[in-house]
């Protein structure tokens, strides 16, 4: 029986269709009106139930569940990741540039993913050729020309590479523990950055995680003293943390707000970018012998996990904001900071120093203050009371004034 059947009911002339209306209201009906007579039409004033409430899992609970997945995806492939890089510095094998260039260049493979993803989930099938064009709008007007290819992509390629190498590089010098903590500052540079280049507003929250992020680096730096190899770690980290914010900025300077299909397209255009034109740079360093490596030696296990896990974080860390909430993305970043301590010293007996714990509670702080929403301010001084202000110091001299003259006037002293 459908919902919209309309159902019949003869009443009595006498009673005026009260029980008509009666049994109408028993009737089980989905939005339908229900006739009592030829004369008398009765309303079904309830309305049918709707998919939502039918349905037990909210958005709201659907991306929650997605935001705990993203954040242990996030955390642990960034672990696996950093622990796994470290583990290519072999006696024969000394390589953090080609490194990063294998694993740059599996972004390529970003787009080609999505277009596949999106022909599958979705119902409408757009030619390749349509969802290219869609997506390199991000480039402006004309799209994706030679000119935008090199004036936007290829400058991201050399910074994004620079960063990932310097990173890599500094993991040779510090536990993974540390480098990672030096990675969580950037979102004190990514403020620092957004104030000086997109002109956003100087908020108390972000002024105070840039004085904690700084104090983050010099207790790192302090904490094995200021000289040797430690130094450099430091300020290869360092440099990789300031170096990917820089790249989050002028994305969002120089090309504004993207989808995921223009983020994916970008990405793509990175890949191929550093595939067809930073390679020669692997071979001068190869040759000047500032990187160890063979092509009979290369620990193949080890890059292809590293580029693996690698892809896995940037693809999450790019495509999770679209299921789910942006804080379990930022969240899965600083979890990652505590479960490389627990590897260094469960798998590599590395402890970590008193003034390296305060340094890494320190960028933590840093980052979740940027967490805060806007207004938190008025939120806590709402929850917290404030101390009622006392009377002012001229009505307190009145008051005690006039105390001393009732005292001392003549009814008191005569009752006296």
């Amino acid at each position: 029986m459908s919902s919209t059947q309309r159902y019949v009911v003869t009443a009595n002339n006498n009673n005026n269709g009260h029980n008509c209306r009666r049994a109408a209201a028993a009737l089980p009906t989905a939005g339908g009106k229900l006739a009592c007579d030829a004369n008398e039409v009765v309303e079904n004033t309830e309305e049918p139930p709707s998919a939502e409430t039918c349905c037990c899992l909210t958005d709201t609970r659907r991306k929650t569940i997605l935001g705990g997945i993203a954040t242990l995806g996030i955390g642990g492939s960034w672990v696996a990741s950093t622990q796994l890089a470290q583990a290519t510095y072999q006696p024969y094998f000394h390589a953090p540039y080609l490194v990063v260039w294998f694993c740059s260049v599996w972004m390529a493979a970003t787009f080609p993913l999505y277009f596949a993803s999106v022909r599958t989930c979705s119902r409408e099938n757009k030619p390749l050729a349509t969802t290219v064009k869609e997506c390199a709008k991000v480039f402006g007007e004309q799209g994706l020309t030679v000119r935008s290819f090199f004036v936007r992509a290829a400058p991201f390629s050399v910074l994004t590479v620079a960063a990932h190498y310097m990173f890599v590089l500094a993991l040779s010098l510090l536990p993974a523990t540390d480098v990672s903590a030096l990675y969580v500052s950037n979102v004190s540079f990514v403020y620092l950055l957004s104030w000086i280049l997109l002109r956003e507003k100087f908020a108390s929250a972000g002024i105070m995680s840039v004085i904690l992020g700084i104090s983050g680096i010099v207790l790192m730096s302090y904490s094995d003293g200021f000289g040797g190899s430690s130094l450099l770690g430091v300020a290869l980290g360092v440099g990789a943390s300031a170096g990917h914010a820089l790249y989050k900025v002028l994305f969002k300077w120089l090309l504004g707000e993207a989808d995921s299909g223009q983020v994916a397209l970008f990405m793509t255009l990175l890949g191929l970018c550093t595939l067809l034109f930073l390679w020669p740079v692997g071979l001068v360093l190869y040759f000047t012998g500032a990187e160890i490596w063979g092509l009979h030696a290369l620990p193949w296990q080890y890059l292809c996990a590293t580029a693996g896990f690698n892809f896995a974080f940037i693809q999450l860390i790019n495509f999770g904001a679209a299921f789910t909430f942006p804080i379990f993305i930022s969240v899965g970043i600083l979890v990652a900071v505590p479960v490389n301590a627990a590897v260094d010293a469960i798998v590599h007996n590395k402890t970590v120093s008193a003034i390296k714990v305060m340094a890494i509670i320190i960028f933590i702080m840093a980052s979740l203050l940027l967490l805060l929403p806007d207004g938190w301010e008025e939120q806590v001084r709402k929850v917290i009371p404030c101390k009622k202000k006392g009377p002012p110091q001229e009505e307190l001299f009145t008051s005690r004034s006039l105390r001393r003259i009732h005292s001392c006037s003549p009814s008191r002293a005569s009752n006296a």
